[in-house]
């Protein structure tokens, strides 16, 4: 009868204490989890990339007289905190790397070097596409506390339009002083670093009437000025985005960063409340998987949206021109599974161990492995060019997009009711 009591969701801080008391568990009421559950390191609480499963957790409660094993909101803020510090690090590192490289590049326009900055912003956007689960902090938007919205001008997918790059292009708009100030999130940041760097053509994506096709301002630059002025938009673009991401990253770290701000939520000098509302901003963060993977990178291109009128929108896939859609997908899942499990599930605390924690060790088993389910998926897609696959086998991406709606499924029912977190305004009324 008792441990069915301690399965259940949490409960209010008054029946908290009365079941803390009489079930003789010392820990204090205004705890997320009062009780011990063994085999708190079962599935899911690997770091593996691979997609394969650790085996499930027993878990049971613990019947014996050791002290329980609490995990606090705190404490998963603070591996959260951690997580963004190293995600972030990495991608300014990468970010400078790709500076360098399209740098070069402008320099002496060589096959070598056309090759490595594009492996650059390869790596770059891998990065990024981590980090993208986390919507706080520097890169969140400017509604949350410390939010400066520096993640548009990083990547503003799927806001992108490149006949505005073309146009930029024509008017050679990149080179003016003010252009990192003023220009619009979709002329710049990885968005348009990938067309110019990835995209050939000579031709535009501009209609008849645009003023660079009716004035003739395209077709007078000829291909070879078109490709010079590709390459220094690039290394503009690249520049800023190393801008940003130093800024993001200092943003984080320090005793004053943003870091300590969310570890210290609900204290004095946070600008967090409570932790419960800093724990319901990371929270939102994590629907990136849901509205952003599942609808829009996964189920537009596929036919599953208003969005698309056909049977498929192949031409709606994310990266047209790098073709890795597969991969930023695998990466949006990889940053996931770190906020979930924790960066490293041996030393830091994510929500898996927070379920765990609360009684609901079954669902944290299932998400877990559903998460690392889905990356098996994606791994064995056998292209990285999602559109080009949805073309030849839509099948075979149904499979992901059907992966991963086992995740969001969890996510946006049992996940919230068990941890008592809001669903994102952007997902309230969403039956799908």
């Amino acid at each position: 009868m008792f441990e069915a009591l301690l399965r259940a969701a949490p409960k209010p801080k008054g029946i908290c204490c009365v079941l803390a008391l009489s079930l003789a568990l010392a820990a204090a009421c205004d705890r997320v989890g009062y009780y011990s559950i063994t085999g708190s390191t079962g599935a899911g609480d690997g770091d593996d990339d691979d997609g394969s499963s650790d085996g499930p957790s027993t878990g049971q409660l613990s019947t014996g007289s050791s002290t329980p094993s609490t995990i606090t909101r705190a404490m998963v803020l603070d591996g959260v905190a951690t997580c963004a510090v190293e995600l972030y690090d990495d991608f300014a590192q990468a970010a400078a790397n790709l500076e360098d490289a399209t740098s070069a590049l402008e320099d002496s326009p060589t096959a070598e070097n056309e090759t490595a900055a594009r492996a650059a912003w390869v790596e770059a956007i891998a990065r990024w596409q981590q980090a993208e689960v986390l919507r706080i902090g520097p890169a969140g938007p400017l509604t949350l506390p410390q939010g400066q919205g520096l993640r548009d001008y990083v990547y503003s997918w799927p806001l992108v339009s490149r006949c505005l790059v073309e146009q930029s292009l024509v008017k050679e708009a990149y080179a003016e002083d003010d252009w990192a100030a003023v220009g619009l999130v979709n002329t710049r940041g990885l968005v348009a670093t990938e067309y110019l760097l990835f995209y050939g053509g000579s031709d535009n994506a501009c209609s008849a009437s645009s003023s660079i096709n009716s004035q003739g301002t395209w077709a007078a630059l000829g291909a070879d000025e078109i490709a010079h002025r590709k390459r220094a938009y690039a290394a503009a673009a690249a520049r800023d985005v190393a801008v940003k991401a130093a800024a993001i990253g200092a943003g984080w770290a320090g005793e004053d960063g943003f870091a300590a701000m969310l570890a210290d939520a609900g204290r004095s000098g946070s600008p967090f409340a409570t932790d419960q509302a800093a724990l319901n901003a990371v929270s939102d963060g994590l629907f990136y998987i849901e509205h952003e993977v599942k609808d829009i990178k996964l189920g537009r291109p596929l036919g599953k949206t208003p969005e698309c009128p056909e049977a498929t929108c192949p031409g709606d896939v994310e990266s047209l021109y790098a073709k890795v859609s597969r991969d930023h997908i695998r990466n949006n899942l990889l940053g996931f599974q770190r906020v979930f499990d924790g960066c490293d599930a041996a030393s830091e605390t994510g929500f898996e161990d927070l379920l765990r924690s609360v009684g609901a060790a079954d669902l944290a088993d299932r998400m877990s492995a559903d998460v690392k389910a889905a990356i098996a998926v994606a791994d064995g897609l056998p292209s990285s060019d999602l559109g080009g696959l949805i073309e030849r086998d839509p099948a075979t991406v149904d499979a992901l997009h059907a992966a991963v709606k086992r995740i969001t499924d969890a996510l946006k029912t049992d996940f919230v009711t068990v941890l008592d977190l809001e669903l994102p305004t952007s997902l309230e009324g969403d039956n799908d």
